[in-house]
């Protein structure tokens, strides 16, 4: 059996790897012969079967064929509807993991604990969400780590880097700015920054509507009609985009589907660098979020080390050597060491301290002495960057006499504005009638090592008191009896 498993569940590759006795990482190949598996599932219409990887990149039918639902991880109404049955994201991310499960045991031996890599951006949903899809799979999550953190383990692990290191993490669906400081075997998150929809595919879209435009110049008119002959052509780009990191110019045809000529595509990299500058410069501005977040200059960095596909992209890393005077350090597998540094997780997770990746609080009335009013505010009980595992209370007061209940509304955001934070979950408590106001109120919020929160409100004048997990309603979230009765049918599917 093995002991030691990581698993990166990307938006658009999954992989996993596990430990060997000599305590080096070791990617395992799925049945298909590939280190990665695509995170694309396709649902034959003639079989029941369903096709995870590369072969479901092909199916032909984009209506029964589903890409990077990890991007809906954290959408509590989004459901996939497929010859009549509902999906939920964690639903179809579970049958990617059950593929990566299936092949991968038949080389590594039997696999039931695993830890799992996610953006350190996600939110509450998104991790309950992919912890839902690993049980589905047949797999019990010993860990959730965020995807920077796993890849720093694997950088010190094979590369030695120690001392305070940016993670400059762009993949193919998020992008993860981390800081972190190591020390021997110790490693300490400082923060991190990300954008949840900046990655590789947008980068492709951005080349696709470059080549639309070419086509309708050449040949007047639309390059493509439907959604079937839309992948295609952005397979080409993607093509286009991985071939332009190792040569200056590409050459192309392309034709659509109503027969309306050929046109010849001609692009530099000077001109797609020039396509995705917009994007590339949101990358800079979160890396010096991340940076004033840490209160450090770029001087005091020793290492920038590189992860995802999306790096080798040559201007990604000019950009970042100009910024921070170094050239940035990159593992040749920057597609691999998120899960092979997950694996090395599994073993060495004690001595790694992550950080809160939001600040948590609740909704509070707030006296302003200088215009004399009260106004409702985000009131942070656990700020953002909290080493975690970790427990803060926060004392308030009823603000009316004779509350029966008191209600507290769970916020996720740094903004004191209650207008610009969300409010992912709401506890209530009945208390005694007959209350004046200003009666004191604890609200305790507790952040697991998962990265998942649950509150505690006492009532200190009766002693009552309620505790609750962060839970959510929508079409997509499943309840835990409905999550035990689709693990059993999931796991009689035949999945290829």
């Amino acid at each position: 059996m093995a002991e030691y498993v990581g698993i990166d569940l990307g938006t658009t590759l999954s992989g996993l790897a596990y430990l060997k006795p000599d305590g080096n990482p070791e990617i395992v190949p799925n049945a298909d012969g590939e280190r990665l598996t695509h995170s694309v599932v396709f649902f034959d219409s003639h079989e029941d079967v369903k096709l995870v990887g590369s072969a479901a990149r092909d199916g032909g039918e984009p209506d029964r064929t589903i890409f990077q639902i990890k991007r809906f991880m954290d959408d509590p109404e989004h459901l996939v509807e497929i010859d009549g049955k509902k999906w939920t994201p964690a639903e179809i991310s579970a049958l990617i993991l059950s593929k990566l499960k299936r092949d991968c045991s038949k080389i590594c031996g039997d696999i039931t604990e695993v830890v799992i890599t996610v953006p350190a951006n996600f939110n509450e949903l998104a991790r309950k969400s992919t912890i839902a899809a690993a049980e589905m799979a047949g797999m019990k999550v010993k860990r959730l780590v965020n995807e920077p953190t796993a890849a720093a383990v694997y950088y010190t692990h094979s590369q030695g880097v120690k001392g305070r290191i940016l993670v400059f993490d762009l993949g193919g669906g998020t992008l993860d700015t981390t800081i972190l400081e190591v020390e021997g075997d110790n490693i300490k998150i400082l923060t991190s920054e990300g954008a949840r929809h900046l990655g590789g595919s947008n980068f492709d879209d951005i080349l696709l509507d470059a080549y639309a435009e070419q086509y309708k110049k050449q040949t007047g008119a639309a390059l493509y009609s439907d959604e079937r002959h839309r992948r295609r052509v952005l397979q080409a780009t993607e093509d286009a985009k991985k071939m332009l990191s190792k040569l200056q110019r590409v050459n192309d045809t392309v034709a659509n589907d109503q027969n309306s000529g050929i046109a010849r595509i001609d692009l530099s990299r000077e001109h797609f660098e020039k396509l995705i500058r917009g994007m590339l410069t949101r990358t800079v501005f979160l890396v010096e979020q991340a940076l004033d977040s840490a209160k450090l200059k770029t001087s005091d960095i020793d290492h920038v080390v590189l992860v995802g596909g999306s790096t080798r992209i040559p201007k990604v890393k000019s950009m970042l050597e100009k910024m921070f005077g170094k050239v940035p350090k990159s593992c040749g597998n920057v597609d691999e060491c998120v899960a092979l540094g997950a694996a090395l997780f599994a073993k060495k997770s004690s001595r790694i301290q992550e950080v809160c990746n939001a600040s948590y609080g609740t909704l509070a009335m707030v006296y302003n002495a200088k215009t004399k009013e009260e106004k409702l505010m985000n009131s942070i009980v656990i700020p953002k960057n909290t080493p975690i595992p970790c427990s803060r209370t926060q004392v308030y007061q009823t603000s009316e006499d004779n509350e029966r209940v008191i209600e507290v509304d769970i916020t996720q955001g740094e903004d004191e504005d209650a207008k610009f934070v969300d409010v992912i979950g709401r506890l209530t408590l009945d208390v005694p009638p007959n209350r004046p106001k200003g009666c004191e109120v604890a609200v305790t919020f507790s952040y697991d090592e998962n990265q998942r929160v649950r509150a505690l409100v006492v009532d200190k004048q009766s002693g009552r008191s309620k505790e609750v997990a962060v839970t959510y309603k929508g079409a997509g979230v499943l309840s835990d009896e409905e999550l035990k009765r689709r693990s059993h049918h999931l796991r009689a599917m035949r999945i290829e």
